[in-house]
C-alpha cells in the first residue's frame, strides 16, 4: 500500500455497497478497513476504527422497511460514529449513502435524513469534510436476493427457475452500484470540492416489468439459446453483469459443450455472440498457471480444447473459491463474472490449448484486467 493513499474506513463492509467500495478502494491501494455490527457494539472497538480512518464511508444501515424499531437504528448508528469521534477527538472526512427516501416520510427515509443530520451537524462543528450522498436504487454483481434490489431477486430467480410476481405498475430508478463506487472516487480526489456537499446521484428510470423483460431476454438468450446477448447501453450489460452473478452463484458452470464427430475429427461452436466479441487462443505448458485477474466489466470465456486443466475461480474478499476441472477430451464452457479472480493451470502432462473470448476488443489503454491472485501467496 502506498503510505501516500488516505486509509479508507467502510461501515457495513460486508454488505452489497460495502463489499464493492471494497473492491474499488482495493484495487487503488487504499488501505481499507471495515466496521460491522460488532464494531458498533464495542465502544473501544468503534474508537479504533474511526481513529484508523482518513476517510470514512458510512454505507452501514437497516435496509428498507416500515417498522420504525428496525430502521431507526440508521440513526442510531450516526449517533454512535459521532459520539466515537468526540471521543477520540478524530472526525475523519465522511462520505454518507444516503437514500432518496430521505426526501420522502417512511419511518425509513426520516431515520435516513435524520443521519445525515447527526453526522452533518457535528462534521460542520468540528471542520471537517461531509458528504451527503443520496441514491436511488441500487443493483450489482453478488447482491442478495429478496434483500438489496428488485434487480438482484429477478436475476436469482431466473437462475434458480422460478418466475416472480410482477408488480407491473412498479416504477425504479436504478443506478449500478459499482458507478456508486467510482464517483465516490471521484469526489475524495477533487481538491477544490466544498467542505459540506449534498449530491443525489440520478440512475436510470424504469418500470419493475420492463427491467423483467429486458432480464428475462438477456435469460433466454444466455442460458436457452447459448448466445453472449447484444447490450447496446452501459445499462443493459450492467444488468447482464448481475445475471451472470446469480448464475455464477447458482452452480451455473461449467457448461458442456456439444461435440460433432465424424472420420475427419471433431467440430464444437465455442461462442456465439450478438455484436462483436474477441477469441484468443493459447498454448501453455504443464504446470504453468495464467490469469490471476479479475475484469470489473469484461464478459470472458474460457475453453480449454486440448489438454488437462484446473480452473479457479475466486469472489474478491471472499474465500469462496469454486474449481472446475475440465479436459480438452470433453470442452467446457466457463465464463468468468466481473469481481471475480481467475486462474487456470495446465495439470496434464503435455500442451494445452486454451481458446479465451472476450466481449469486448482488448484495449490496452483500458484494458480492464487487475492482477489478484487466487489463492493466498
Amino acid at each position: 500500500m502506498s503510505d501516500s493513499l488516505p486509509t479508507i474506513g467502510i461501515t457495513g463492509i460486508s454488505g452489497f455497497l460495502g463489499w464493492h467500495l471494497r473492491c474499488r478502494f482495493g484495487l487503488l491501494g487504499h488501505e481499507v478497513v471495515g466496521a460491522d455490527r460488532g464494531t458498533f457494539a464495542s465502544p473501544d472497538a468503534l474508537d479504533d476504527f474511526v481513529t484508523s480512518c482518513d476517510v470514512l464511508i458510512h454505507a452501514a444501515g437497516v435496509n428498507r422497511n416500515n417498522h420504525i424499531d428496525e430502521v431507526g437504528a440508521n440513526a442510531d448508528l450516526a449517533e454512535l460514529l459521532v459520539a466515537a469521534m468526540r471521543r477520540t477527538g478524530h472526525s475523519p472526512t465522511v462520505v454518507y449513502t444516503n437514500s432518496t427516501h430521505a426526501e420522502g416520510t417512511t419511518p425509513y427515509g426520516i431515520a435516513k435524513s435524520a443521519a445525515a443530520t447527526i453526522l452533518g451537524t457535528h462534521l460542520e462543528a468540528a471542520g471537517a469534510r461531509f458528504v451527503d450522498l443520496v441514491l436511488p436504487h441500487l443493483f450489482g454483481e453478488f447482491g442478495r436476493p429478496f434483500y438489496n434490489s428488485a434487480v438482484t431477486t429477478f436475476a436469482h430467480q431466473l437462475a434458480i427457475g422460478e418466475t416472480p410476481t410482477i408488480n407491473g405498475d412498479g416504477k425504479l430508478e436504478l443506478l449500478h452500484v459499482q458507478d456508486v463506487a467510482g464517483r465516490i472516487v471521484e469526489l475524495l480526489a477533487d481538491a477544490s470540492a466544498p467542505q459540506f456537499a449534498r449530491e443525489r446521484m440520478l440512475g436510470t428510470p424504469i418500470s419493475v416489468a420492463d427491467t423483467w423483460q429486458i432480464l428475462e431476454r438477456l435469460h433466454d438468450r444466455y442460458v436457452r439459446q447459448a448466445t453472449i446477448p447484444s447490450t447496446p447501453t452501459r445499462f443493459e450489460l450492467q444488468l447482464f453483469n448481475a445475471l451472470r452473478s446469480q448464475l455464477y452463484l447458482a452452480g451455473f458452470y461449467p457448461r458442456p459443450i456439444t461435440l460433432h464427430a465424424d472420420a475427419r475429427g471433431a467440430f464444437a461452436e465455442l461462442c456465439r455472440a450478438d455484436g462483436v466479441g474477441q477469441t484468443s487462443i493459447s498454448t501453455t505448458v504443464p504446470g504453468v498457471t495464467r490469469g490471476d485477474h479479475f475484469h470489473l466489466d469484461k464478459v470472458e470465456r474460457f475453453v480449454v480444447v486440448s489438454g488437462e486443466a484446473t480452473i479457479r475461480l475466486r469472489r474478491l474478499y471472499t474465500d469462496e473459491t469454486s474449481v472446475f476441472e475440465v479436459s480438452g477430451d470433453a470442452p467446457m464452457i466457463v465464463d468468468m463474472p466481473p469481481l471475480t479472480t481467475h486462474n487456470i493451470t495446465n495439470t496434464g502432462d503435455g500442451i494445452m490449448t486454451t481458446v479465451f473470448w472476450a466481449g469486448d476488443h482488448f484495449d490496452p489503454a483500458n484494458p480492464d484486467t487487475f492482477v489478484e491472485p487466487v489463492e493466498a501467496v
